[in-house]
């Protein structure tokens, strides 16, 4: 058995990431497959679940421009026995699409996968190495396919502190997170840039009302966590974990360009790679609230 396997997902497709794995990574739940990933050496190549609204076609339909009907005989005749299936090159051929704009409708679609598989929490990984042959320009980094940018510098997602939830109340836009409160041992959950201002606040009905310099301490330690990740050589930096004796804060950057995080408290009773998975598959919906602010 891989050393992936039984894992949760997201800490699966991490560590198969950073190890540079390849080879196919299964959603599973009890034996069931809802879903999986395809790595070539650390980067994704292909995702698909069961529970993805939408897919290939439909990003080639709405992004390419692709004629419906031209689109659904090419894909027929390209599952026909003994066709290949490397349907970009047959779009290119048919002067349908250009190589850039394929990739793009590629990667919509592996986004659009991933946050289905990891919006499902229960979801462990079931691998099988094996050596893949990919186009090394229809890969994607992890940060890539979650929809973060991992070129941006540490620094470039670091700046300067300032007090302040200037004019945001605390009980506003608390329902995007509320989906959060499903996770045992949940406490409270936030977004807010890096400079400390506050965007959206959830709480759960139990817990202790927090100061409201939680939220900038917050961004001061991420912002410290940055730079010395940089310092340190270790590249861009998008997850922080801080472990209490009754309590831990996980903090997950959304969007480095617009300098956004979504962090989440929860008790002994809550579990780190559920956590971790849950946010993953909330990013899309955090940037998209986040790019309206």
């Amino acid at each position: 058995m891989d050393s992936l396997d039984k894992q949760p997902v997201a800490d699966a497709l991490t560590s198969a990431v950073e190890i540079q794995w390849s080879g196919i990574l299964r959603a599973m739940v009890a034996e069931e497959q809802c879903g999986m990933v395809v790595l070539c050496n650390g980067r994704i190549a292909w995702a698909v679940s069961d529970n993805q609204t939408e897919d290939l076609p439909f990003f080639l339909e709405q992004i390419a421009r692709v004629p419906k009907d031209r689109l659904r005989e090419i894909v027929n005749q390209q599952n026909a026995p003994g066709k290949s299936k490397k349907l970009g090159p047959v779009l290119e051929a048919a002067g349908l699409i250009t190589p850039d704009i394929f990739r793009e409708c590629l990667l919509a679609h592996i986004r659009s996968a991933l946050a289905s598989i990891l919006e499902n929490p229960l979801l462990v990984a079931q691998t099988s190495k094996a050596a893949i042959a990919a186009d090394g320009g229809l890969t994607f980094s992890l940060g890539d396919a979650l929809g973060s940018d991992e070129k941006e510098s540490a620094a470039a997602i670091a700046p300067t502190t300032s007090s302040v939830t200037e004019g945001v109340s605390r009980d506003c836009n608390g329902e995007i997170l509320e989906n959060l409160a499903l996770l045992s041992g949940y406490m409270y959950s936030f977004i807010a840039n890096i400079s400390g201002k506050l965007l959206a606040f959830h709480e759960a009905e139990h817990a202790e009302e927090q100061e409201d310099s939680v939220f900038t301490t917050v961004a001061d330690w991420i912002s410290i966590s940055l730079k010395t990740a940089s310092t340190l050589g270790m590249g861009p930096t998008q997850v922080a974990f801080m472990e209490g004796a009754g309590q831990s804060l996980l903090v997950q950057a959304t969007d480095s360009e617009r300098k956004h995080f979504l962090a989440v408290a929860f008790n002994e009773e809550g579990r780190l790679g559920v956590v971790k998975a849950k946010i993953a598959g909330m990013i899309p919906t955090v940037q998209t609230f986040t790019e309206k602010r």
